[in-house]
Formats: structure tokens, C-alpha cells, sequence
């Protein structure tokens, strides 16, 4: 498969349909099989199960993180009210909606309270809404942020960040929209359904792992 472009065309992923299987072999260890396949309540209601799935795919919850989690729900459980559209098809409007989920980081008495940052909240929200919320880390940070694509400005709230990053992941999935289309057979052929966000992080990620 040719190479696709992301991160405003500033990442080039070589060989994506080989990335993508090498991620969905459970004997290669990456988080697939447990943190995708994890099933709680079966709905996009937010339960004490999902507050641990961050532990499935890289990143501790302990219990005071947990506790934490648990304290902010009411604040994060719109995650079950997102309109019913896939990133690549969102509109301004409906992206403004999933980077507010993100708002409650930058509030008083949570911001940067108790080590719950963008990457666990990230990964609580993705499985409720893998086609429409993003998963976050450093390596996506590091990728987004590149020279051409995110400007990197201090201090940038919360929800400013995870809209610019939705609305560059959106761009992202449209114009590599063909290329999208043959992941999509690759993943089912390997007896996966992941929705093309999900498969963008795995692109992005696996190609800036070879950078650490």
C-alpha cells in the first residue's frame, strides 16, 4: 500500500497496511485485543468499569486517579450525549462538543489535579466514542505539534488544544480518505472493527515509536 500523509502532511507513514496488522496481532502485544475489546456496560454511558481502561492501553489509573475519575462523571458523562457522527464527517459545532469534554482539565479545583491529564481522560472517552473522541498522548502531541502542523503556544487551554487537534485529525481523514477506505478492508480482513480514528492512532503512534 502506498504511503499516506498525516499531521497536516508533515508525518509520512510508510507501508500503513503493515503497521496496522503488525498492531492487530495479538502475539505482538499492543493494546488492541484488551483495551478495544474491553466490554463494561456495552453503551456510551459512562460506568466505574471504564474509568480503568487507561490501565489496557498504557497508562496507569491507581486508586486516587480512580477516585478522581469517578468525582469528575457528572462532569464528562455528555460524552454519552455526542451527536451521532464520525470525526471525519463532524462538523465545527459538533468537534466544539467533544473538546468540551476536555474543559473540565483546565477548571478549578481539577486542573492538573491528581495526575488525571489529557492522556487518561482520553482513554476513558475514546471507547465510549472511538469514532469520534481522540485518543491523546505524548507521541500524538509530539506528532501534531511538528513544525507545519499545530502550532505549539504555552499555556493553551484544554479544550483550544483538543479542538485544533480534532479539526487537524478531521483534515487528516478526509484527505487521505482513499487511503482510509483500504485500512478499512485491511482491519476487516483481519477480523477487526476499529472506525478510522482509531486506525489513525495507530498509525500515528506506531510511526513515532520508531522516534523514541
Amino acid at each position: 500500500m502506498d504511503p499516506v500523509r498525516l499531521c497536516a502532511g508533515t508525518l509520512e507513514v510508510e507501508h500503513p497496511d503493515q503497521l496496522l496488522l503488525d498492531y492487530l496481532d495479538a502475539r505482538n502485544g499492543y493494546a488492541f485485543t484488551a483495551y478495544d475489546g474491553l466490554v463494561t456496560n456495552g453503551s456510551a454511558e459512562l460506568v466505574d468499569g471504564d474509568l480503568l481502561a487507561p490501565n489496557l492501553i498504557g497508562t496507569e489509573v491507581d486508586r486516587d486517579r480512580f477516585l478522581l475519575l469517578r468525582e469528575l462523571m457528572p462532569r464528562i458523562a455528555g460524552v454519552a450525549e455526542l451527536p451521532g457522527v464520525a470525526l471525519q464527517d463532524a462538523s465545527d459545532g459538533e468537534i466544539a462538543e467533544v473538546a468540551a469534554l476536555f474543559a473540565v482539565l483546565d477548571d478549578a479545583p481539577y486542573a492538573g489535579r491528581g495526575g488525571v491529564r489529557g492522556t487518561i481522560l482520553s482513554k476513558v472517552l475514546h471507547r465510549k466514542r472511538p469514532d469520534l473522541v481522540p485518543l491523546y498522548d505524548s507521541r500524538i502531541f509530539e506528532s501534531y505539534t511538528a513544525p507545519g502542523a499545530i502550532e505549539r503556544v504555552a499555556h493553551r487551554s484544554w479544550r483550544a488544544s483538543m479542538t485544533l487537534l480534532l479539526q487537524q485529525m478531521r483534515d487528516d481523514l478526509q484527505r487521505e480518505a482513499a487511503a482510509f477506505d483500504e485500512l478499512d478492508a485491511v482491519a476487516s480482513g483481519a477480523g477487526a472493527r476499529l472506525t478510522r480514528l482509531r486506525v489513525l492512532d495507530v498509525l500515528v503512534w506506531r510511526t513515532a515509536e520508531a522516534w523514541h
